[in-house]
């Protein structure tokens, strides 16, 4: 059994709490995703994808804080789904872009993000919500500069 003070204690580390908030919301949210056949990385991938048809997958692991090597293990499954396609930009580089079913499958997503949003948001006091996404996007470039 956890000892009370060891869990008061953990609960004063910030960054303790934002590793333990965050795998129990990728958790809920991936199980919200399986219906869909769509892991997290993958809705990254048609997400970032679908805003622009000019981005290289370099571009899109630059953007979603995917390594490089990585990537092809992302796409390959999404191109053998139907669910994108390369088109040709250059000699060397081709644009990852959403095929009709891809984006499909994106609006699809786009509802269940919708509401996982709005319950996760709902879990957070009202006081708190306007000051939420602020607090989160500065621990997210924490370390950059």
């Amino acid at each position: 059994m956890i000892e009370p003070k060891a869990d008061v204690a953990l609960a004063e580390l910030p960054g303790y709490l934002l590793r333990r908030a965050a795998s129990v919301m990728m958790t809920e949210f991936a199980t919200r995703l399986a219906p869909l056949d769509l892991r997290i990385s993958e809705l990254t991938v048609l997400f970032v994808a679908g805003s622009d048809d000019q981005l290289t997958s370099s571009d899109i692991g630059q953007v979603a804080g995917i390594k490089r090597a990585n990537m092809p293990k992302l796409l390959d499954p999404l191109e053998q789904q139907g669910l994108i396609r390369r088109e040709p930009l250059d000699g060397r580089r081709s644009a990852i872009i959403l095929t009709d079913k891809g984006q499909t499958r994106l609006n699809e997503a786009r509802k269940v993000i919708t509401e996982f949003e709005a319950d996760l948001l709902a879990t957070v006091p009202a006081r708190h919500r306007n000051h939420l996404v602020p607090a989160l996007d500065a621990l997210r470039n924490y370390g950059k500069g």
